[in-house]
C-alpha cells in the first residue's frame, strides 16, 4: 500500500472513532461511508478492523453499529502545536478552578490530556489533576451528573428528584436533558431541558438533584430550539426570549479595568471626558448580574433600568449599614 493511502486510511479510522464518540446511540454503515466518501463495503471493513483490534468496542444491531455500554474508545493519536497545547492548558486550568468537588472523570481526562501535551506543559496539567483529586468527595452529585450525561448523550428521558433549596420540598419530574452547562457563579453545574410537568424549558442546578433515573424512553430536540440561542444573552445560565437593557457607568478609577475585557452582552461603550466609561448590556435576567455589579462597589452606578438602580441602591445602603454598626 502506498504511504499516502496508508495515511488516508489512518485518518479515516480516526474519523470513525470520533463519529462514534459523538453518536453513542448508533451509526449506520451508509452514514459512515458518506462521511468518509468510501463504499459501504469499505466502511464496514474499517469498522470491523477497528473492532477486531480492540480500538472500537462496537456490535451490530440490525443496520446500525452501536458502542458496547461502558466501552472505551482509544484516541491516543493527538497531534498539537504549541499554541494549541497552551489553549488546552488554559482550558484545563479553568476546569480545575470550577471543579469544586472531587470528580474522577475530570482527573482521568486531565491525566490523558497531560500525556498528549509537551512534557513541560503536561507536568502542570498533572499537578492540576492532583489538585482536583484532593477536592471533597460528593458521590451523590457524581451519580446524578453521570446519569444526566448518559441520558444527554443517548437522548434518553430521565426522572428527576428535585429538592427546593428554600422550602426543602421534593418533587419528581419527567425531563428531557438538552444541554449541560457550567456556571462561573457559585462553581455550579446546570442541566437545561424540557420539564414535562411544567410543559416548558427549565434549568435545574445539578447540586439540587437528589436522584436521576435514566429511562428507556427517548426524546427528540425540538427543531425550533437551540440552546446556544437560548443562552445568547444570558449573563450566566438564565436564558430565554426576554431581553433587558442594562446601562452601567464606571468611575475613572476602574474604567481601565472595564476596557480590558469584552464583557458578555455589551452592545455599546461610551467614553466620558472625565475618564469614566459607560457600558450598555443586553441580558436575559438581571438577577445573575447583580453580584457582579455590587462587586464594583461605588465605582459602578446603575443608570438603567430604574428598578435595578433602586434595588442595587437599597442593597448597597444595607451593606454600608452593617459596617457602620461595627464602627460604633
Amino acid at each position: 500500500m502506498p504511504i499516502t493511502d496508508a495515511i488516508h486510511k489512518t485518518d479515516r479510522l480516526e474519523e470513525i472513532k470520533v463519529l462514534f464518540l459523538r453518536r453513542p446511540e448508533g451509526v449506520g454503515t451508509r452514514e459512515i461511508a458518506q462521511l468518509l466518501r468510501v463504499s459501504q463495503r469499505t466502511a464496514r471493513r474499517y469498522v470491523l478492523e477497528l473492532s477486531e483490534k480492540g480500538r472500537l468496542p462496537v456490535y451490530r444491531e440490525g443496520r446500525v453499529w452501536k458502542l458496547v455500554e461502558g466501552g472505551q474508545i482509544d484516541l491516543r493519536r493527538i497531534q498539537l502545536n504549541l499554541d494549541e497545547a497552551r489553549a488546552l492548558y488554559l482550558a484545563a486550568r479553568m476546569l480545575s478552578a470550577y471543579s469544586d468537588k472531587h470528580n474522577p472523570h475530570v482527573v482521568a481526562s486531565l491525566l490523558k490530556l497531560a500525556a498528549a501535551l509537551p512534557e513541560a506543559i503536561g507536568a502542570h496539567i498533572e499537578r492540576t489533576a492532583e489538585a482536583v483529586s484532593q477536592r471533597r468527595l460528593a458521590p451523590e452529585y457524581l451519580n446524578v451528573l453521570e446519569g444526566l450525561t448518559r441520558a444527554w448523550a443517548c437522548q434518553r428521558q430521565v426522572r428527576l428528584s428535585y429538592r427546593d433549596p428554600i422550602s426543602g420540598k421534593r418533587s419528581e419530574r419527567l425531563f428531557d436533558p438538552f444541554f449541560i452547562e457550567p456556571s462561573f457563579v457559585g462553581y455550579a453545574c446546570y442541566v437545561l431541558g424540557f420539564d414535562h410537568s411544567r410543559q416548558a424549558i427549565r434549568i435545574f442546578k445539578v447540586e439540587r438533584l437528589e436522584r436521576v433515573e435514566v429511562l428507556d424512553s427517548s426524546y427528540e430536540m425540538p427543531p425550533d430550539f437551540d440552546p446556544y440561542d437560548y443562552l445568547k444573552f444570558a449573563w450566566g445560565i438564565m436564558g430565554g426570549d426576554e431581553v433587558v437593557e442594562v446601562k452601567l457607568r464606571f468611575s475613572a478609577k476602574v474604567a481601565y479595568r472595564v476596557r480590558e475585557s469584552d464583557w458578555p452582552g455589551v452592545v455599546k461603550r461610551e467614553e466620558g471626558k472625565d475618564g469614566r466609561c459607560t457600558l450598555t448590556f443586553l441580558v436575559n435576567h438581571v438577577l445573575e448580574m447583580k453580584p457582579w455589579i455590587r462587586g464594583w462597589g461605588p465605582d459602578c452606578e446603575v443608570l438603567a433600568p430604574e428598578e435595578l438602580r433602586r434595588e442595587i441602591g437599597v442593597e448597597m445602603k444595607a451593606a454600608g449599614a452593617v459596617y457602620e454598626k461595627d464602627q460604633r
